[in-house]
């Protein structure tokens, strides 16, 4: 990475220290509906959050091996944290919505697959895909329910996830700025042709939660091509050498 990150590692650090207050004594219970309509959903999206990125971090140890300035490399080890918190309190929302932790998910599994055999900037790909995915559903989940832990909790998500997008976008600019105008045009369009192949997955498997969340299918398409759209603007800035 040409760019320092260490202000994304002191953007990390403060976040976790500045984090809003979740209701967790909130006696609220799902009722039958609402159940119904999230345990699953919630189940496959707490699996996602809670990566240890052992092959992300070594994927990007091997790309920084040379170089002195690990800051990129900081910043991804804070942000994996981050992500694993998502993971807990998930999993401590659902302990006391007695909803069960899975252990594996096709879905999940498959994500992981490719960030393992993936360089870099691919794992990063992969990773801004669901961020921008995620970006989306929080909001749906939000408005699905009537737990105010729940809302609050993805109110917080939302907010880093949003975050976590600039990230990504930040560093794969790093790469994209090292490469042709017209190279650039194909590997967008790659990034454009996952988020459609995920997109139809997610739908396919939380279509509920959307629905009660509001959200169409074109209402879905509609606000994470909006998120996709402002990440490429973030990655377009200063990509093209003179």
């Amino acid at each position: 990475m040409d760019e320092n990150f260490t202000t994304w590692t002191e953007y990390f650090i403060v976040n976790k220290q500045s984090l809003k207050p979740i209701y967790w004594d909130d006696p609220y219970k799902l009722d039958p509906q609402e159940y119904a309509t999230i345990a699953r959903s919630i189940q496959q999206f707490q699996i996602g959050e809670s990566s240890e990125g052992k092959y992300l971090i070594e994927s990007a140890k091997r790309y920084l091996s040379g170089n002195p300035d690990k800051s990129y490399l900081q910043a991804l080890i804070h942000f994996v944290h981050e992500e694993q918190r998502h993971a807990q309190d998930l999993a401590l929302f659902m302990h006391k919505q007695n909803i069960p932790t899975i252990r594996k998910h096709w879905v999940d599994q498959t994500f992981r697959k490719l960030r393992r055999f993936a360089t870099l900037e691919q794992s990063i790909t992969v990773l801004l895909t669901a961020e921008i995915i995620a970006a989306v559903y929080y909001d749906a989940l939000k408005e699905s329910t009537k737990s105010r832990t729940l809302i609050e909790l993805c109110e917080q998500i939302l907010g880093d996830e949003s975050m976590h997008i600039k990230f990504q976008s930040d560093a794969l600019r790093q790469f994209a700025r090292k490469r042709s105008k017209g190279i650039n045009r194909l590997i967008r369009f790659s990034r454009l042709f996952l988020l459609y192949g995920t997109m139809t997955v997610v739908w396919f498997y939380h279509g509920k939660v959307f629905r009660a969340g509001g959200y169409s299918l074109m209402a879905f398409i509609k606000g994470a091509l909006a998120e996709h759209d402002r990440s490429e603007r973030i990655i377009e800035q200063r990509t093209h050498r003179p």
